[in-house]
């Protein structure tokens, strides 16, 4: 077998048909270790089309990974249903999980309720995204329950998508205006990440008409923290029709911008439409003493065409920082590695050595980013010498991006 190496110099002279395919499924076949393995399978989300056959192998395993890899398959259309629901009385919860998810069928409304108190997260958030698919009213009393008391915050966040879903559904129109109502409640006790999916659920029809656009009024209103920005971001995203709402949710972005803290500014610059005081508040930002502010105003300013050449400069400056001896400051370095990424998903060539030579970095998050960054530029053929790093995470990250790139 040939070396990691050897794969790499080939892949650089074009004599290996698709290098990174090769590894990345030798990396999924090499980690006998179940957790490495599971680590292996977790890191080629980004490229399960195109390993389907490594993770159909790993799946042959009963293990944590091989229930990792059915999971993935099923979620990308690669396993049918049929063998999904064979492993519903499954002993180990991990295999389970796999089955719940096709618990939408019209009979399968009490076992999928059931899942939705199973002790195990994973079924649990099986059953919520069940949930979302079968659309049944009768699911919203336990999605209600498992958004207020889940001790798992992500699946309190996805039980209020759950709860979305259903309210628009056909059957469950008629319920929105309790389901606007009981958002309040939810709204008042959770926390920021469940406020933003309590906010997105009274945005979008009929919540909106039945009470979700007086709600969203009155968080706007309240006009400071996480909440009443990620309740303007959708209103600004959603709801352009409605001018007052949308004139008040500029207001609050505009405001934050210039007045609120490091994450809520930098919040409000992400969800602000560039135009009008927003754009202001945006322009202003970007010449702010807090890089972490800065950089992102700065990014979201090469979206606007009268600021385009201005903000990249300005991040061409700050991508230079640790080239050639430049700086070697953790903070300022981290920096620099955003303003690449903002100026390799803008399209900027010009900083694409500076990436490259973040292929060399010490640090593998670093080496990954200059992947991705590369991919970013559409050049992501750069990254072949990571399908030779010492890290194997490195290896399947880096092959899953370039595989990813080239679909």
């Amino acid at each position: 077998m040939k070396s990691l190496a050897c794969v790499a110099l080939v892949a650089v002279v074009g004599g290996c048909a698709s290098p990174a395919l090769r590894v990345a499924e030798r990396e999924i076949a090499s980690a006998k270790d179940e957790a490495r393995a599971t680590a292996r399978v977790r890191e080629s989300r980004q490229c399960v089309v195109r390993v389907d056959d490594a993770l159909r192998r790993r799946m042959k395993v009963h293990d944590g990974a091989g229930a990792e890899a059915a999971m993935l398959l099923l979620e990308n259309g690669k396993l049918s249903e049929g063998k999904a629901r064979s492993y519903l009385a499954d002993a180990d919860d991990r295999w389970r999980a796999v089955g719940v998810r096709m618990l939408y069928e019209s009979g399968d409304g009490r076992a999928r309720r059931t899942a939705l108190i199973d002790p195990s997260p994973r079924v649990r958030t099986s059953a919520v995204r069940a949930s979302v698919r079968a659309a049944d009213p009768a699911d919203l009393d336990v999605l209600f329950e498992t958004a207020r008391v889940d001790p798992e915050p992500m699946l309190r966040t996805d039980a209020i998508g759950a709860v979305s879903a259903i309210a628009r559904s056909r059957r469950g129109r008629a319920y929105a205006g309790d389901v606007a109502l009981r958002l309040r409640d939810l709204w008042t006790a959770g926390d920021d990440a469940l406020r933003e999916n309590v906010a997105v659920a009274w945005a979008l029809s009929p919540v909106f008409e039945h009470g979700g656009r007086a709600a969203l009024v009155v968080r706007i209103a309240e006009g400071r923290g996480p909440g009443p920005v990620a309740a303007a971001g959708v209103v600004l995203r959603t709801a352009s029709k409605d001018e007052a709402l949308v004139a008040s949710a500029n207001a609050l972005v505009a405001r934050t911008i210039l007045e609120g803290s490091v994450r809520d500014r930098r919040n409000a610059i992400f969800v602000a439409r560039l135009e009008g005081s927003p754009l202001d508040a945006i322009r202003k930002a970007s010449t702010d003493d807090d890089n972490e502010v800065r950089i992102t105003a700065l990014a979201r300013l090469l979206d606007s065409p009268p600021d385009h050449d201005t903000a990249r400069r300005a991040l061409e400056i700050l991508a230079g920082y640790g080239v050639k001896g430049t700086g070697s400051d953790a903070r300022a370095l981290d920096h620099a590695a955003r303003a690449r990424m903002a100026l390799a998903r803008a399209g900027d060539l010009r900083i694409q050595a500076w990436i490259e030579e973040d292929l060399a970095s010490p640090s593998p998050g670093k080496r990954v980013a200059a992947a991705s960054a590369l991919a970013a530029l559409g050049r992501s053929g750069r990254a072949t010498p990571l399908l030779a790093d010492p890290d194997p995470s490195v290896r399947m990250l880096a092959a899953c991006t370039m595989l990813a790139a080239h679909r």
